[in-house]
């Protein structure tokens, strides 16, 4: 079964990663931080766009930060952050805005690379 912690978010899909070797299974302490992430900003942000809400990166291990370029105090480390896949700049305009009205939200960056684009939300 798999562990949800939201009515939409499971454990499994805030720490899955193409580089499962680089990443180690999250601390009691991080995935009680996902939980919060989950409940607190991305379950609203779920129900406010009434579709689904994909996500890039939850959690990272600190070998799978510093192999995709994080940074060192990344809240990615503590299961604080998440980067919400979006198919395009637009949408990603339209999560940003949603997010910043989120008072237990602290940063929203659109992340832009190649034609991949992303919204990256921390607590």
């Amino acid at each position: 079964m798999k562990m949800k912690l939201s009515r939409n978010f499971t454990l499994a899909e805030m720490v899955a990663t193409s580089h499962r070797k680089l990443q180690d299974t999250p601390t009691l302490d991080v995935i009680q931080n996902l939980q919060k992430l989950c409940v607190l900003v991305l379950q609203p942000l779920r129900d406010k766009v009434g579709a689904p809400v994909y996500i890039n990166s939850g959690y990272r291990s600190k070998r799978l930060n510093a192999k995709v370029g994080g940074v060192p105090n990344s809240r990615h480390l503590l299961g604080k952050a998440a980067d919400i896949h979006c198919d395009n700049l637009a949408y990603a305009k339209v999560i940003f805005d949603i997010l910043i009205q989120n008072p237990n939200v602290d940063k929203v960056l659109i992340e832009k690379k190649g034609r991949y684009v992303w919204v990256h939300v921390q607590m």
